[in-house]
């Protein structure tokens, strides 16, 4: 089975969600247990010269994305993947540069995603997700996220 590597996963990732690109998001490890976005502070600051909030909610929702896409896009190739609901806390500002990380190893939690996929046209998985500055943990998210047959 075939997974993109960083660069192409990057590639796709701004192609498809176009705003990743004007945060220069990068793709720095991408696998289905586990993926590290990351964005550079300078276009995703605030007049605080901060990270902007926006910013670092988008990364946050476009990770989970992410893993959904990595583990269940070559299975159901057109199915849609969207986020029902999240929590974002903001808990130390984010003062350099920034990144996402999640580690998603729950084998039964998938097959369910897919026995519900196929079951009843959708499933979903509930994503914890980290946000890292300078290995200051700086916010997270709580998301469920939904995979829909098309």
């Amino acid at each position: 089975e075939y997974i993109m590597n960083c660069q192409e996963f990057t590639t796709f990732l701004q192609e498809q969600i176009p705003l990743t690109a004007a945060m220069q998001l990068q793709t720095d490890f991408f696998s289905k247990e586990k993926i590290r976005l990351s964005v550079p502070l300078a276009p995703n600051k605030n007049d605080k010269n901060t990270g902007f909030g926006g910013s670092i909610a988008c990364l946050l929702t476009v990770f989970g994305w992410s893993m959904m896409y990595a583990n269940f896009q070559t299975q159901f190739p057109d199915a849609k993947i969207v986020v029902q609901k999240s929590e974002l806390r903001y808990l130390a500002p984010i003062t350099d540069d920034f990144y996402a990380v999640c580690q998603c190893t729950d084998i039964a939690a998938k097959e369910s995603v897919c026995e519900n996929l196929q079951r009843h046209g959708k499933g979903k998985l509930f994503l914890h997700i980290d946000c890292y500055c300078k290995d200051v943990l700086s916010a997270t998210l709580d998301g469920t996220y939904y995979i829909i047959q098309a």
